[in-house]
């Protein structure tokens, strides 16, 4: 625009000096002209031209520019979806798993409520032998205290007859009284030969005279001294006697090995009975227990493994003691208790053999 105004003053500044110039001057003045608009032709296309080659690169980077921002605008649109369905997917996952949750928590309740009501059940039947057991060790108690009464009363009956066999047998014999003139039987004469008594035959008795009816008749006269009693033999210091406990308890081995367990059960009670703290105390109730479990009474041999159990924990017997009676509660069908007892077993003896057996039978279960 700056260039025309220039051309436009020239114009003008040329009819001006046409008017009062010459002629050489308005020949300069053309020539500059012609200059001046070879000039403009120039810059117009020169400047002209970059200008509109670069108003088109402009024009074709914005086209650009708007084909990149379109894209942009569209990957971003979806993105956004993306992300929506994304979020969407999310939520409905969080549902599910809130759901999921939310029933293994009901489930798992209900399953620790169900463990609990057969804890308790467990601790019920517990008590239940528990106290059982107390009571029939209390009654068996009562019932050996009472034996060993009446064995100890028989014992001092026979010692006291034994000494008295003893003394009659150390007195001598008294010489026969003198013969009686009427009213006696006869005579009766002793003599001591060896510590023995001869009775001698009795004489007809003398007929006594008649008498009135309101007396009574004579009463026979009383005979001599009875025959003293042989004095029991004499026992050896030096010579053992076994003990009744032991016999008992050897006796019972032999029945319970030759099956006859009622019998084998009643020799260990004996045994147990004559020496309930001795060495052997553990193993007559074990093998109670055994033969009541032989004999299917499961209940009952319970009871005597548990006094095993509870008397003598650290005796060899006590893991054998828990086996046995894990598996009379299988055999009775409370499996609950018996996996109790199969546990305690592996905790407390882990290292026995009983504890293997366990192990297998607590898989089985």
């Amino acid at each position: 625009m700056k260039n025309l105004k220039h051309i436009a003053a020239a114009g003008c500044s040329l009819l001006l000096l046409t008017q009062c110039a010459t002629q050489d001057e308005v020949q300069n003045l053309q020539r500059q002209l012609r200059a001046v608009n070879q000039r403009v032709e120039d810059v117009r296309n020169n400047t002209v031209g970059q200008m509109q080659k670069r108003q088109a690169s402009s024009v074709n980077k914005l086209d650009q520019v708007e084909d990149e921002t379109q894209r942009i605008r569209s990957s971003i649109e979806e993105n956004s979806s993306q992300n929506a369905q994304f979020r969407d997917q999310v939520n409905q996952s969080i549902a599910r798993l809130q759901t999921s949750v939310d029933s293994s928590k009901s489930s798992q309740e209900a399953k620790i409520a169900e463990l609990n009501q057969k804890i308790s059940v467990l601790e019920e039947k517990l008590a239940m032998v528990n106290e059982n057991f107390s009571k029939a060790q209390q009654e068996r108690i009562a019932e050996a205290e009472k034996k060993a009464q009446a064995a100890a009363q028989k014992a001092e009956a026979a010692k006291q007859k034994a000494a008295q066999a003893s003394a009659t047998a150390s007195q001598p014999v008294p010489s026969p009284p003198a013969p009686q003139a009427s009213g006696t039987t006869g005579v009766i004469k002793v003599s001591p030969d060896s510590k023995k008594t001869k009775v001698a035959a009795a004489t007809p008795a003398a007929p006594e005279p008649a008498k009135g009816k309101d007396q009574p008749a004579a009463a026979p006269a009383k005979q001599a001294a009875a025959p003293a009693e042989k004095p029991a033999p004499e026992k050896n210091p030096t010579e053992k006697t076994p003990s009744p406990s032991s016999d008992s308890f050897t006796s019972g081995m032999n029945q319970f090995k030759d099956k006859k367990y009622k019998d084998a059960y009643k020799s260990f009670e004996q045994s147990l009975s004559a020496n309930p703290n001795g060495s052997q105390a553990a193993k007559s109730l074990y093998y109670m227990g055994e033969s009541l479990y032989n004999q299917g009474e499961y209940d009952l041999a319970i009871l005597d493994y548990q006094k095993v159990i509870s008397n003598h924990g650290k005796d060899s017997l006590a893991p054998s003691a828990l086996l046995k009676q894990g598996m009379s509660f299988e055999k009775l069908t409370d499996h609950e208790t018996a996996k109790i007892i199969y546990k305690k077993l592996i905790n407390d003896y882990g290292g026995s053999s009983e504890a293997s057996q366990a192990k297998e039978r607590l898989g089985k279960l």
